[in-house]
């Protein structure tokens, strides 16, 4: 069975509260990368997210997402993280929205030494919840740096 999801928003945009509200979600989320912090991570997602990483299979559902997460902060954990998210577009139709941007991640060591600078792109869908807030449904981003 396949659904045909159409959606109609006034001026194409949403309103100037949804897209800072979804600002902020892109401003806890850096937060949340770079102090290593899971659970602040988590709380960002809606219940079903499925998020699409490059080159692996798509993590479904919260409990692969927060696997794949805690690992990757945990090999960040002694390292200084600092992430930008440059959200280009926000788009908001009902109570879904899409977001497109940029992001940069540096990782350098305790040392200050650099270790790793990845930019790439996004293209997040965003779902409304109950209560107003608004949590990543569907995730997909991928790296400019090319593979070695």
């Amino acid at each position: 069975m396949s659904v045909l999801f159409v959606a109609v928003a006034q001026n194409g945009t949403g309103s100037a509260a949804d897209k800072a509200a979804i600002q902020q979600v892109w401003v806890a989320y850096t937060n949340a990368v770079e102090t290593g912090n899971a659970d602040a991570y988590m709380a960002l997602w809606a219940d079903g997210g499925v998020q699409m990483p490059p080159g692996a299979p798509p993590n479904i559902g919260k409990d692969m997402i927060r696997a794949r997460t805690e690992k990757g902060m945990a090999a960040d954990a002694e390292n200084n993280v600092v992430m930008n998210i440059d959200a280009k577009e926000i788009t908001v139709l009902g109570d879904y929205a899409y977001s497109r941007g940029l992001y940069t991640v540096d990782v350098s060591g305790s040392d200050g030494n650099a270790l790793a600078h990845v930019d790439g792109k996004f293209m997040t869908i965003l779902r409304r919840q109950d209560d107003g807030s608004w949590k990543i449904y569907r995730d997909i981003f991928n790296s400019n740096v090319p593979a070695h």
